[in-house]
């Protein structure tokens, strides 16, 4: 979203911590609400997958819908569900923390990367790229996202 990339313009051009909060917060929010459209239906994905139905059901083919359907998913993500939170005192035995699964990539020069919250202190994430591709790196990736993460890290110590 432009929330999105306005909050990481600005953590990325060091502007001071408040504004960088501040975008965050207006990100997260921006995230939050697409993501309760989604939800209910309402997501610009969820539109996107009926007319391709209906294409289907109804033998039209649509020029529109070849090309945006053709788009390859250079970065493919999931959520893994987690259920331990509620079971087990994590801070008490940090070692039955589960990391979770994985996700691969739904492209051949993409990368597929699962994360999973666990806790209030942990957060795991899987990345996966073919080894085939010049494109792809999955340990800088994975860097790259430690990164990113320290920097929000740092935002609110």
């Amino acid at each position: 979203t432009s929330e999105s990339c306005a909050f990481v313009r600005a953590v990325l051009d060091k502007q001071p911590k408040e504004e960088c909060k501040a975008l965050l917060k207006s990100a997260v929010n921006r995230h939050t609400d697409l993501f309760r459209e989604s939800m209910s239906g309402k997501g610009v994905d969820r539109h996107m997958f009926c007319l391709y139905i209906v294409s289907k059901y109804l033998g039209e083919e649509s020029p529109f819908l070849q090309e945006v359907l053709s788009e390859p998913w250079r970065l493919s993500t999931s959520q893994t569900p987690y259920g331990q939170g509620t079971h087990t005192d994590l801070r008490k035995f940090p070692d039955r923390i589960s990391a979770g699964g994985g996700f691969g990539p739904v492209a051949d020069d993409g990368y597929g990367v699962s994360y999973i919250i666990a806790g209030e202190d942990n957060i795991f994430f899987h990345v996966s790229s073919k080894k085939a591709s010049s494109h792809t790196n999955s340990r800088k990736f994975a860097a790259d996202i430690s990164e990113a993460m320290q920097d929000i890290r740092s935002l609110f110590q």
